[in-house]
């Protein structure tokens, strides 16, 4: 397994490359051998706070994609963090399929974690909107995401608010399997 590494106004050494690969290829025991492992250390460009590292590990696995972000001053536990939260949501997961799987919780209840709970249903029609009019939209109702219908595609398409405070566009594709976010 190959485990894309890329730093963003960083550097690792070779001993921390190692341990980056050492400590993903133990992830393995719970759900065999993902197809891809990518990892992305970058300091901050926040002047107010320029000691700032994010790690994001995005786990590809056959049956989900897993990720999982973390923050450190350094980019060591900054990827700790990360692999942390990595092993946490790779236990949950295990633990769903394993419960789907298993002849013994087939046709009853689902177990309790894995049952997500929805508190709130809401109707509305959808209105067909520019996405810089559906942004506007979204920040007049103080909202982190906007659903509506594209007028350029006619298709269903969100606009969403960004860690970063910039907009996303998530927008339905053409065909199936044509596109991937980027």
């Amino acid at each position: 397994m190959a485990v894309d590494l890329r730093c963003r106004g960083c550097t690792l050494t070779e001993q921390q490359r190692a341990h980056v690969e050492d400590r993903i290829a133990r992830l393995e025991k719970y759900l065999g051998a993902p197809e891809r492992v990518e990892v992305h250390v970058e300091r901050a460009g926040n002047p107010a706070n320029p000691d700032r590292v994010v790690t994001e590990v995005t786990y590809v696995v056959s049956k989900a994609v897993v990720r999982a972000r973390g923050v450190g001053e350094t980019e060591l536990e900054s990827f700790d963090r990360a692999e942390e939260r990595l092993k946490r949501r790779l236990e949950r997961l295990k633990g769903r399929l394993v419960a789907r799987s298993h002849p013994h919780h087939r046709g009853g209840a689902e177990a309790p974690e894995a049952r997500l709970d929805i508190r709130r249903r809401k109707r509305f029609a959808l209105q067909p909107l520019d996405p810089q009019s559906a942004a506007f939209r979204m920040d007049l109702l103080d909202h982190s995401f906007y659903l509506f219908i594209n007028e350029e595609t006619g298709r269903p398409a969100v606009v969403y608010r960004r860690e970063d405070g910039t907009v996303g566009l998530i927008d339905q594709a053409e065909e199936e399997g044509a596109g991937v976010a980027d």
